[in-house]
């Protein structure tokens, strides 16, 4: 979304309810996700690259009332928007010392992916007192679960939709690089249809495997599937998963909420 739309949106919102926003920034490998909360009501969100971050963020800062902030990284940034954060007022900057309102078990939370941990937080979030799976659907899939009693123990990482695409051009010779297709079928009849089969069929089934494995550990499972790339899926397990696209920007604020 554009910062011209994002504006104009977001004014309709704070002018319903005269209340400061929460500034939640998600920074991935390539891009920023930005979004405003009014208390947990998600007000807007956009994307912008890493350059544009700095100037996107001292616009909404000179326009809105902004009470607080969290920045999230799983990549590098520059140490401006830190400074620029700070001299805004209350700024966390997400790691493994944050407070958060579930407990981590994971054995190296140094090393764990901050995205990964806001989605658990997320998903307890939206199913308190119940065993809950997040299923991250990104440059990597990630699952993620946390326990009834609301203790993230960990879960696994595999390689995403485009990764597996470009792998299987990258480390042979002659297979060509190919995007995703509307329903596959499950035999392809030459090369193109044989990857796209290869890709997507293996992502489906990998995904309803790994989550009837995690079902029989835990009959009351709760699944949530999220991720850039959830929306080619979510069909596909509509009647067992419920989807929340913005479920990390969604945990980041929880860990906002609960540090008050």
């Amino acid at each position: 979304m554009r910062y011209s739309d994002f504006n104009t949106r977001l004014d309709l919102l704070l002018c319903q309810v005269n209340k400061p926003v929460n500034l939640v920034i998600d920074i991935g490998n390539t891009q920023a996700k930005i979004a405003l909360f009014k208390e947990r009501e998600l007000a807007e969100k956009a994307t912008c690259s890493l350059f544009e971050l700095h100037s996107f963020v001292e616009v909404l800062f000179a326009k809105y009332e902004i009470q607080k902030s969290i920045l999230s990284a799983v990549a590098n940034y520059s140490p401006t928007i830190i400074r620029l954060l700070e001299s805004q007022g209350s700024v966390i900057i997400f790691d493994e010392f944050t407070a958060i309102p579930i407990k981590n078990l994971y054995k190296s939370p140094k090393s764990l992916g901050r995205d990964r941990l806001a989605n658990a937080i997320g998903a307890a979030h939206f199913f308190k007192n119940e065993d809950v799976l997040s299923v991250d659907m990104g440059t990597c899939i990630k699952f993620d679960l946390v326990t009834k009693n609301g203790q993230y123990v960990g879960g696994s990482i595999s390689p995403g939709l485009n990764m597996r695409f470009k792998s299987l051009n990258t480390f042979t010779d002659k297979l060509p690089l190919l995007n995703l297709t509307d329903n596959p079928n499950l035999v392809g009849t030459e090369t193109d249809t044989s990857i796209q089969s290869g890709v997507q069929w293996g992502i489906k089934k990998e995904i309803e495997g790994v989550i009837a494995e995690y079902g029989r550990q835990y009959s009351q499972l709760k699944v949530v599937l999220t991720g850039g790339d959830h929306i080619y899926f979510a069909e596909a397990f509509k009647n067992s998963i419920f989807a929340r696209p913005n479920l990390t920007l969604e945990g980041l604020n929880e860990v906002l909420i609960f540090n008050e």
